[in-house]
């Protein structure tokens, strides 16, 4: 299977550089599409420089369109049979993402698989492997009730980085599009990323809605790199907003029932202000 990574990027910093150094040299990439959603000059001339590299392609001119819309834009621009997608601070070990593709050729199709990201400690990063996110998982995360888990599992935290790391890939409640590999056809069977979705929890949406299917999301165990993080200039409040925004749309679309989704709908109202 051909594998193309797509990086989208927007002010990331610093982290950009050797986000793609890292995707040139590593083992198994046929391909390379950068989504510039509008950088800075040291960022632009570190895509114009790689734009020389034969395997790379460079989107560009669109403005922030947003992450999830950048990632489809990247997805339509690729001729490869997976996809896998890099945010533009993930630094990856040579072999990460042929290692990812022997994953996703192991299990039956369709299917989604996401990476081990570690942080600087080499510490399991918290999204990389979670449980499917409802209403009451999300209560009780932002609530910080998940502190109670050890006494009391009804507030159990639907990050799950800290469980033991499994021997081979697992199935999941929902992985993180930090770093996310499937097939093409399967991309394009879901309908690519929610573009209602500015940036985060566009993720979830899209194991949500495999999951929906039946689809295995799997968790393979790395590690595969590192989740740089704290090196983008784009403004903090703006990015917690669309966040926010993001998590009022998942609790809506996904509600179950009429009573969750009265609730989903007022905890939009106060996630929305």
């Amino acid at each position: 299977m051909s594998l193309c990574a797509i990086v989208v990027s927007f002010r990331t910093g610093p982290s950009l550089a050797p986000c793609v150094d890292a995707l040139r040299s590593a083992a198994g990439v046929d391909e390379i599409v950068l989504v510039d959603n509008g950088n800075d000059a040291a960022e632009t001339a570190t895509l114009d420089a790689c734009a020389a590299d034969p395997r790379v392609r460079l989107l560009r001119g669109h403005g922030n369109v947003g992450f999830a819309a950048g990632c489809n834009l990247g997805a339509r621009a690729a001729a490869g049979d997976v996809l896998a997608f890099v945010n533009p601070d993930v630094i990856l070990e040579r072999d990460a993402l042929a290692r990812l593709t022997d994953a996703l050729a192991s299990a039956p199709p369709p299917a989604l698989v996401g990476g081990d990201l570690r942080d600087a400690q080499g510490r399991p990063e918290r999204g990389s492997r979670r449980e499917r996110l409802t209403f009451w998982r999300a209560l009780t995360y932002a609530s910080g009730l998940t502190r109670l888990e050890p006494v009391l599992p009804v507030f159990r935290d639907f990050n799950r980085h800290r469980d033991p790391l499994p021997a081979a890939p697992v199935r999941v409640g929902a992985i993180s599009g930090a770093l996310l590999a499937m097939r093409r056809v399967d991309f394009e069977a879901l309908g690519g990323f929610d573009e209602a979705y500015f940036v985060h929890v566009e993720d979830l949406d899209l194991c949500r809605r495999a999951e929906q299917r039946g689809w295995p999301v799997l968790f393979a165990p790395g590690p595969h790199g590192v989740h740089v993080r704290s090196t983008s200039a784009a403004d903090a409040g703006f990015v917690a907003a669309h966040k926010a925004r993001g998590m009022a749309r998942y609790l809506d679309k996904f509600a179950q029932g009429p009573i969750e989704r009265v609730l989903a709908r007022l905890a939009g109202l106060v996630l929305n202000r």
